[in-house]
């Protein structure tokens, strides 16, 4: 197996098994330390996996604001995807949980150059992750215990179920039904904030199909025979070309694309389950104009500009005064975007957060909403000092203190987004990245909601190091107590997979060791 592999899957095999079913070996009432630490906790951190990790936790009673349990709490931790609990809560203290994205189309009145009338037709980017692509008709958004943004690492990432093109279908539709049935061509205005590019390999931008991912899904035949590929959505802009064999004992793919054509090659093995990958897309200006032509086309409404090419931006008007939409898509409420960003840790959208808030206060950088985020933080009373955030997703260049962490969860649990907030993590045994990991006796499922987090990366020599594990949220005790609480683990040597999943169980059995003990 490729090294690069190796650790795009070690990643994710920590990202979905955060919890295991060894906190069912908890004793009840075990013998606290003197910080609160309960003693079968403290055996948990002795262990010869750990000489050189550092941990830090705290423990508080939401109640009555009693301190159970803490260590290091006032430490910079590399905190992982827990850093996304921090994203939406000021997202949700900004645009607040109802709100809805509104993405219109406009007709705008041209002269072409033979003197005829004609019509340009502009879909303003109006920030809006989704873009109908997952909508649901009870209003929420779908979303799979193992999202399809980290198919290129991740085994058992899933696709969802609803049509990626269902925003797009129903905004030509709708400039059908005005009347228009031929436009001169169509721009895409995203100059909602500025394109950037953070940590993970999707910009971040203001407009989204299919997260600007086209999904391959590879399914294998007979052993020495030709492998199935197919893709969703389709679009003239590319076009996917496939040459994998069914063969071998582990899936060997490979990715590339030169002038619009995506090629696939490699093997799968014969008994692998159908096989998801992902190609990022660059261009999402591009990418979405070439869609949206696609729909209109599919509706009925010719456009005499090709769907390749590049946006033509140079074309926008400075404003839309005066102007009405002659088609408008209109989101289910923002609470359904943090659950999704929370539930499955959507890095896409998560990064997506910074550039939102910056636009809804009329900033234009994505950097300036990652601000406007550490403002917020200060207004609700998190010390500057115990954390440093650079992006929503939560990268390895993150810093979080316990005490930050718990700070945080505080307000949020006293807040009027307190349901909404809690809602939208993961809850163990039941959804999310939480769904499988817990076994049918663990007598924690269910009782615990809380947002993971993961770093892993190799150094000098080739080995990996988990750099960080985190997990952060709320649980209701054995005992009814309502808690919040963080755990972190930091830099913890990996040489195997038994090593992995042994980080696994032992941080299963702590969260099982607090559940017990309070």
């Amino acid at each position: 197996m490729r090294p690069r592999l190796i650790v795009s899957l070690l990643f994710c095999i920590l990202g979905i098994l955060v919890l295991v079913s060894g906190c069912t070996t908890a004793s009840p009432g075990p013998v606290p330390e003197s910080d609160g630490t309960p003693a079968a906790a403290v055996a948990i951190m002795e262990k010869p996996l750990y000489p050189y990790t550092t941990w830090g936790y705290k423990v508080v009673d939401i109640a009555t604001g009693q301190v159970l349990a803490e260590k290091n709490t006032g430490i910079l931790f590399t905190p992982g995807s827990t850093v996304k609990l921090f994203t939406t809560a000021a997202a949700l203290d900004l645009l607040g949980p109802d709100y809805r994205f509104r993405t219109p189309v406009y007709a705008l009145g041209i002269t072409a150059e033979d003197g005829a009338p004609a019509t340009n037709l502009v879909l303003v980017a109006s920030g809006d992750p989704t873009m109908g692509g997952r909508s649901l008709p009870n209003d929420t958004i779908e979303f799979t215990n193992a999202d399809h943004c980290d198919a290129n690492g991740l085994p058992g990432t899933e696709m969802t179920t609803t049509d990626l093109l269902t925003g797009l279908d129903s905004l030509a539709a709708q400039v059908k039904a005005a009347g228009i049935t031929r436009a001169r061509d169509v721009i895409i205005d995203d100059r909602l904030f500025k394109t950037e590019k953070l940590a993970d390999p999707a910009p971040v931008t203001p407009i989204y199909i299919n997260d600007n991912l086209i999904d391959i899904l590879i399914t294998p035949g007979a052993d020495g025979s030709r492998a199935t590929v197919t893709s969703r959505p389709q679009s003239a802009l590319f076009y996917v070309e496939a040459d994998v064999t069914t063969g071998g004992s582990e899936p060997d793919i490979s990715i590339t694309e030169s002038g619009g054509v995506i090629s696939v090659s490699g093997s799968i093995p014969k008994d692998q389950a159908p096989y998801l990958r992902t190609f990022v897309i660059s261009d999402s200006g591009a990418w979405a104009r070439s869609l949206f032509i696609d729909a209109l086309e599919r509706q009925g409404v010719a456009v005499d500009a090709p769907a390749t090419g590049t946006n033509p931006r140079g074309s926008l008007p400075a404003d839309y005064a005066g102007q009405k939409p002659v088609a408008l898509l209109t989101s289910p409420p923002f609470s359904e975007n943090v659950k999704l960003i929370l539930k499955v840790s959507q890095n896409i959208h998560a990064n997506a957060l910074l550039g939102i808030m910056a636009a809804h206060e009329r900033k234009t950088m994505v950097e300036e909403g990652l601000l406007i985020e550490g403002d917020y933080l200060r207004r609700i009373g998190v010390n500057p000092a115990s954390l440093s955030l650079i992006d929503g997703e939560g990268s390895s260049g993150n810093r979080v203190s316990p005490d930050a962490a718990i700070d945080l969860l505080r307000v949020m649990a006293a807040g009027n987004t307190s349901r909404v907030y809690r809602a939208a993590m993961p809850v163990l045994g039941i959804d999310g990245s939480l769904a499988g990991a817990a076994a049918p006796d663990n007598p924690a499922i269910g009782k615990i909601t809380a947002k993971t987090g993961t770093s892993i990366q190799s150094d000098m020599n080739g080995d990996l190091m988990l750099v960080a594990k985190g997990l952060a949220g709320y649980m209701t005790t054995r005992s009814g107590r309502d808690v919040m609480f963080v755990l972190y683990a930091n830099n913890v040597r990996i040489s195997s997979l038994e090593d992995l999943m042994a980080i696994n169980m032992d941080m299963g059995s702590f969260a099982g060791v607090l559940y017990e003990a309070f």
